[in-house]
């Protein structure tokens, strides 16, 4: 299951010059929020549906900019609506985007075993704050937006490291090279992380929504796989699926 995931910036690069002449697996480009929740959603499909699935995984804001430039992914999982909605304009989807989840925002420590009150937080101890880049990564642009609702944001802006992605945000934190972080609720609540540090949820109000939409891509037609990158779509809407989700930290569309 571990070789599931294929982590790489620039795979792409290598896929398109492979030359395939019949493709045999669908390409899920899938962001980093999902990480630990993209195995069992794809293990689930195949179960219904045989055959391979390769998962490139990264930023949203990257993956994209890869999709853009003519990646051969067949689907887009983003940590936003923005991101498919500008490829949805740029007709470089099969059809509009649709929200299949939505994330939520946590802030994160494995530098202390103090309780996180959001009310006294000491921020003047902190050296290092991990979020996600901003520019590319909507939970970064989330974080910001939650720094300023709790006035936290001139305080640590010079502190600030940021993660080209919530994966690599997760590895500040856990490596305590940042005392403090937000990262997605899904990344604590994981088996590998959930005994790991201490974390809290923010104020609902302290950051926008974070809406996440998927949206099939003109390339799943390109490459013969229209038909199984929709049943992928028609699966993250069955009932197993949002039940995998909700298990892995994510509220389901129209749920509370």
């Amino acid at each position: 299951m571990k070789n599931l995931i294929v982590f790489s910036a620039f795979i792409w690069l290598f896929l398109s010059g492979c030359g395939e002449p019949k493709p045999t697996a669908l390409r899920l480009a899938v962001a980093s929020n999902l990480q630990y929740v993209i195995n069992p959603l794809v293990e689930s499909f195949k179960k219904t549906n045989p055959g391979e699935v390769e998962v490139i995984m990264g930023s949203s804001g990257k993956l994209t900019t890869q999709i853009m430039s003519s990646a051969p992914f067949d689907i887009f999982i983003s940590a936003d609506q923005k991101y498919p909605k500008a490829l949805a304009e740029k007709k470089l989807t099969l059809s509009a985007p649709e929200t299949y989840a939505r994330g939520e925002l946590v802030l994160w420590s494995l530098a202390t075993n103090d309780q996180l009150d959001l009310n006294i937080l000491d921020l003047s101890q902190i050296e290092h704050f991990a979020i996600p880049n901003p520019e590319i990564a909507p939970y970064g642009k989330a974080a910001v937006e939650a720094l300023k609702f709790y006035g936290w944001y001139d305080q640590l802006a010079d502190k600030l490291v940021m993660g080209e992605n919530i994966s690599q945000t997760n590895q500040f934190i856990i490596n305590k090279n940042a005392q403090l972080g937000m990262t997605a609720l899904s990344s604590v609540v994981s088996e590998p992380m959930k005994e790991q540090g201490i974390w809290t949820t923010l104020n609902p109000d302290s950051f926008t929504p974070m809406q996440q939409d998927v949206v099939v891509l003109n390339k799943a037609k390109e490459r013969g796989m229209e038909e199984k990158a929709n049943s992928f779509i028609d699966f993250l809407k069955t009932a197993t699926a949002k039940d995998i989700l909700r298990k892995h930290g994510y509220k389901i569309p129209q749920e509370k």
